[in-house]
């Protein structure tokens, strides 16, 4: 599997520090506790995004798929997923982005927050468009899913 074209030249890396936050490439190890997150926390995420119907009916088995699907993809360089981690571990919730597929200049970010979970959101989002708009990353358009 190729890079997206516009990760070629750029490695990003597994795991990255935000201040108070800690990103960790999501992948099939973290199944349990991403799939006791994501079905504690669908309402939300449906409410957040009314226009995507992930996780409706999501099983174990199709959350370990998408896990895989993730993981590889992160590995290839054509879309990043991590899990978001304050500094001891605790899984507060997920962060992706999704280069365009069809030659944008863009990537769609989408991001949600285990229920229940008391975080500083705003200080989250800053560091990680700051992030985003650092030599890490290329010269795209980030925007945040609808």
């Amino acid at each position: 599997m190729r890079p997206h074209p516009a990760f070629v030249n750029k490695t990003i890396p597994q795991e990255h520090p935000l201040g108070a936050f800690v990103l960790k490439m999501l992948t099939v190890d973290d199944l349990d506790r991403d799939f006791q997150a994501v079905t504690m926390s669908a309402a939300d995420i449906r409410k957040k995004y009314p226009n995507n119907s992930w996780p409706e009916g999501l099983t174990r088995d199709g959350n370990l798929i998408d896990l895989a699907w993730h993981q590889r993809e992160f590995q290839a360089r054509r879309s990043f997923a991590w899990v978001i981690e304050d500094g001891s571990g605790t899984y507060l919730g997920c962060v992706y982005v999704f280069p365009s597929i069809a030659g944008e200049q863009t990537a769609d970010i989408m991001q949600w927050w285990k229920t229940g979970v008391v975080a500083d959101h705003d200080d989250f989002e800053d560091r990680f468009s700051d992030w985003l708009a650092g030599p890490d990353w290329p010269d795209l358009e980030y925007r945040p899913m609808v």
